[in-house]
């Protein structure tokens, strides 16, 4: 079984190398000059991952174009992240605890197109695109 280190690795080269993206420590952050990616690995049988407080707050939405682009498995899932912040992450359901930063957390879910579900509220669902790495060279390449 791969390790945490490792999930986290997979398709990140594709980020960094194709797409130009510098990645922000080891975050699932990924920037240049005026892009923000936030791209999350889901590997796991859970097909979960959390968004922080503190990793939102490095996306400068007047000066930035954010994307969130889910590394599922071996395919990507994309979408604008200002339409996904304001409909999937509204404050009443960001989870504080204790010992850990404020955040929200999501699954990825098929049925038949992907979505993303907010685990807090699950009626709190986002449809996903699908695009190659083809696509999203081209898109990232007008841009």
């Amino acid at each position: 079984m791969a390790t945490a280190r490792e999930m986290s690795m997979v398709n990140k080269d594709f980020l960094v190398e194709e797409l130009g993206l510098k990645q922000q420590g080891n975050s699932a952050v990924f920037t240049n000059e005026d892009t923000f990616v936030l791209s999350p690995s889901v590997q796991r049988y859970e097909k979960g991952f959390d968004i922080s407080d503190f990793t939102l707050a490095k996306y400068d939405p007047e000066k930035q174009q954010g994307f969130l682009i889910v590394r599922y498995m071996d395919t990507f899932l994309m979408a604008k992240l200002e339409s996904f912040i304001d409909k999937m992450m509204p404050p009443e359901l960001k989870i504080t605890k204790k010992n850990t930063k404020p955040h929200w957390k999501f699954t990825v879910a098929e049925n038949p197109a992907y979505h993303i579900v907010n685990t807090q509220n699950k009626e709190l669902r986002y449809r996903l695109q699908e695009p190659s790495k083809k696509q999203i060279l081209s898109f990232f390449n007008k841009m």
